[in-house]
């Protein structure tokens, strides 16, 4: 199914809910296809770098901190704060990625994007394509995995 002009400015909409900027889009060249994050984030065999029930106290305050120390290990914002990422509700076929500045760096990353859409379901690369990481949810846990190319 095809991504409509609609679901691209929801999904823009939604993030800059969060306190996300959407800077002018640069092309993105020589990093990963945003299909291909998809399926190391969400096939069979992956396992998730951090893993934490959502039945746990403060399994948010949890998982916020948990992704602000996986996305700096792995030096996923630029200086400015922008990272590139894909929306898992269009087809990343269609839309690929998208250039975001978060002024908070990842803080509370997981409470914004429950407030905003009640998920905190994200995905996002590193601007030069070499480091991956998202946020799922599986079952009753939260998911943080994180990959280099």
């Amino acid at each position: 199914m095809a991504t409509s002009e609609k679901d691209v400015a929801d999904w823009i909409s939604y993030l800059t809910s969060t306190g996300m900027l959407i800077p002018d889009q640069e092309p993105t060249q020589g990093i990963p296809e945003a299909t291909t994050a998809l399926h190391i984030v969400n096939g069979i065999e992956v396992e998730p770098n951090i893993s934490i029930s959502r039945n746990s106290p403060d399994s948010l305050g949890s998982l916020n901190h948990h992704w602000k120390q996986q996305s700096e290990a792995a030096h996923l914002y630029s200086a400015t704060g922008e990272i590139l990422v894909c929306s898992p509700a269009t087809c990343p076929a269609d839309v690929g990625w998208l250039r975001v500045q978060d002024p908070m760096r990842g803080e509370n990353i997981a409470s914004r994007l429950i407030q905003a859409k009640g998920s905190p379901t994200f995905l996002a690369l590193s601007e030069d394509g070499r480091h991956l990481c998202a946020i799922s949810v599986e079952d009753e846990d939260y998911w943080i995995v994180s990959h280099e190319f």
